[in-house]
C-alpha cells in the first residue's frame, strides 16, 4: 500500500511539474491583427510586433536587405476587393507584405507567397513601390501597423503606416468601390 501511494506521490508531483514547465510568458513579439474598413473594401493586416528593447533597429531590420516587415512568420495583408497600394494595382486577396528599410525611402513588397518569416522568394512578388521613411521625434518602442489618414470626404482612401524607433513609413491605399 505505502508503495502504490509513494507511486502516486511521485506520478502527481511529476505530472504537475510537466505543466508548470510548459507553460509560456507573453511572446516576445506578440502578434497583432488590424481590421478596417476603408470604402467598402474590408482590409486586414496580421503580423508580430518586436521591440526595440535596447537594441539597434538597423541591426534588425537591416537597410538595404529585404524584412519580413514584423517578426516571427510574415505579415499577412488581404483584402475582400482589389486595391491600390502605392499607385499600384493589387487583386483581391491575401498576400505577404515584406519591405526593404532605406534611408529617406523603403521598398514595400507584396509577395503572393505564404512562406514563412524570412523564406522570401522574389519570383512570388505582385508589387513592389518606394515610400517615403521619415524621422520623427518621439519613439516607437514596440513595431506596429497602423490605417491612418482616412480621406472622411470621399471614404475611398487612407494610409498604410510601418512605425518603428524613430522611423515611420507611410503609403496610399485607395479602393475603387
Amino acid at each position: 500500500m505505502k508503495k502504490t501511494l509513494s507511486l502516486l506521490v511521485v506520478l502527481f508531483v511529476f505530472a504537475l511539474s510537466n505543466n508548470v514547465m510548459a507553460q509560456r510568458g507573453p511572446a516576445a513579439s506578440p502578434t497583432a491583427t488590424v481590421k478596417q474598413m476603408v470604402g467598402n473594401t474590408e482590409m486586414e493586416i496580421v503580423y508580430s510586433r518586436p521591440s526595440l528593447d535596447g537594441r539597434d533597429m538597423a541591426k534588425l531590420a537591416p537597410a538595404g536587405k529585404v524584412w519580413r516587415t514584423g517578426a516571427n512568420a510574415n505579415t499577412k495583408i488581404n483584402f475582400n476587393k482589389d486595391v491600390m497600394l502605392g499607385g499600384k494595382a493589387v487583386p483581391a486577396g491575401e498576400y505577404s507584405m515584406y519591405s526593404i528599410p532605406g534611408d529617406g525611402e523603403w521598398t514595400i513588397i507584396i509577395n503572393k507567397a505564404k512562406s514563412w518569416g524570412t523564406q522570401y522568394d522574389e519570383s512570388q512578388d505582385v508589387v513592389r513601390f518606394t515610400a517615403p521613411a521619415t524621422k520623427t521625434s518621439a519613439s516607437v518602442e514596440t513595431f506596429r501597423i497602423d490605417m491612418t489618414d482616412f480621406d472622411k470626404n470621399d471614404k475611398d482612401n487612407a494610409n498604410i503606416e510601418l512605425a518603428w524607433g524613430n522611423v515611420s513609413v507611410k503609403f496610399p491605399i485607395k479602393v475603387t468601390n
